[in-house]
C-alpha cells in the first residue's frame, strides 16, 4: 500500500502538471488568449505544446520596440523544474483582437522553439540560439515557422 507521502508527492505533481503554461496577470490579455484558444486549432496546438515542455509564458503589456505589436522578451529564468519565458504585447496599439491573437501565436511560436533545446536556460545561451535560427536586422530574430503560424491564427481567429 502508498505511503501517504507518496500520494501527496504524486497529486502534487499531477496539479503541477495540471496548471496552464501560458499566463496573464493582466485579464484583457488572458481574455485574449482564451478567446484564441477557442477560436483557433493551431493556437490551442500551441497552448498544448507548450503544456508539454518545461516552460512556462508569461504574457505581458509591454514595448517591443521595432513597431511590432509583440514579441518574445529576450529573457530566460529557471524558476525550480521550469524555465519562464516572457512575451510582450503592447495593448495600447488598437486593432482587431483577432490581429493580437494571431501576433500572440507567432510569439508563442518562437517561444516553443526556444522550449524544444534544453540548454536554453539563461539570456546568453537563448540568444545565441535564437541568432541561429534566424537574425533579421540589429537584434531581432526572426523564423519562417513563426511568419507562417501566426498568419494561419489570424485567418482562423478572424473568420469568425
Amino acid at each position: 500500500m502508498p505511503t501517504l507521502s507518496l500520494l501527496l508527492l504524486t497529486l502534487l505533481s499531477t496539479q503541477v502538471q495540471a496548471l496552464p503554461r501560458v499566463r496573464s496577470e493582466d485579464p484583457s490579455i488572458a481574455v485574449v488568449i482564451a478567446s484564441a484558444t477557442d477560436r483557433s486549432a493551431t493556437f490551442k496546438q500551441l497552448m498544448v505544446m507548450i503544456q508539454a515542455t518545461d516552460g512556462v509564458v508569461y504574457v505581458e503589456e509591454g514595448r517591443c520596440g521595432f513597431g511590432v505589436l509583440s514579441c518574445l522578451w529576450l529573457s530566460v529564468t529557471v524558476s525550480g523544474p521550469f524555465r519562464v519565458l516572457r512575451v510582450r504585447v503592447d495593448r495600447r496599439r488598437r486593432g482587431a483582437d483577432c490581429d493580437l491573437m494571431a501576433s500572440i501565436g507567432h510569439e508563442l511560436k518562437h517561444a516553443i522553439e526556444v522550449l524544444s533545446e534544453p540548454h536554453v536556460t539563461d539570456v546568453p545561451s537563448m540568444y545565441s540560439f535564437l541568432e541561429r535560427q534566424g537574425r533579421n536586422g540589429l537584434d531581432r530574430f526572426e523564423t519562417q515557422a513563426a511568419f507562417r503560424v501566426g498568419l494561419q491564427v489570424g485567418k482562423e481567429s478572424c473568420r469568425r
